[in-house]
């Protein structure tokens, strides 16, 4: 039997343009990067999760109260980041959860507005 790697991810990798329809439609965004990368520019509607190892990421998300059936996209620089953020967010009860592929640099290829 082959083994499929696409099918074996448990969160959903969603592209800069469906991800951009998706916020602009509420859907709860968590920029995962480390502050001086935040503040380089980030999504406007992001909130700043940094991932600092898996049980301090765990224990913020879990601080946030989210829904477990509410979309929610996880973004870092290039989408390996938050890649693992999916994989935690899993964890702590979230069934409801997309990599933003090619992360930030995807975002500002495509001159989607940053904050700064």
């Amino acid at each position: 039997m082959a083994y499929d790697e696409e099918e074996a991810l448990p969160y959903a990798t969603v592209g800069t343009d469906e991800a951009k329809r998706m916020i602009d439609n509420g859907t709860r965004v968590i920029d995962v990067r480390q502050p001086q990368e935040w503040n380089m520019g980030h999504i406007a509607q992001a909130q700043l999760v940094p991932i600092d190892g898996i049980y301090a990421f765990g224990n913020a998300l879990k601080q946030l109260n989210l829904s477990p059936d509410e979309d929610v996209i996880f973004v870092c620089a290039s989408g390996q980041r938050s890649a693992s953020a999916s994989e935690i967010a899993l964890v702590t009860g979230l069934k409801k959860v997309y990599n933003l592929a090619n992360g930030m640099n995807g975002w500002v290829n495509r001159r989607y507005p940053v904050e700064r």
